[in-house]
């Protein structure tokens, strides 16, 4: 399959294909379990659905997660460049009916990795 053109080429790509990465999400404590983190999350998907995305990955708590449609990349046989939990690294396919990606998640170089 040839990859599909980016407008973005920092891009990660999974197969050839592109892939949003979404760092993990941290929050001040004192600001802690006030729906901050959750807030910034939900309009950073929005924000990838709106401009066409098809799939995000996380590496991040896996209790954490889920609560925003993540699954272990794994279920998608979508894999980490590097030693990670498998419940740790996850992905959600913002578009149900379009294919996902399957292979070894290829970061920018950016990352080192």
């Amino acid at each position: 399959m040839a990859p599909s053109p980016s407008p973005y080429p920092w891009n990660n790509r999974v197969d050839g294909e592109p892939a949003l990465a979404l760092a993990p999400c941290a929050v001040v404590p004192s600001a802690q379990d006030r729906g901050a983190g959750s807030a910034v999350i939900r309009a950073a998907l929005e924000a990838a659905r709106a401009r066409g995305e098809n799939l995000v990955l996380a590496l991040g708590h896996p209790a954490y997660y889920p609560r925003f449609g993540f699954v272990p990349a794994s279920r998608f046989g979508i894999r980490a460049p590097f030693g990670v939990p498998d419940e740790a690294m996850m992905a959600l396919a913002l578009t149900p009916d379009a294919p996902v990606p399957s292979g070894t998640i290829r970061y920018p170089a950016a990352f080192g990795v």
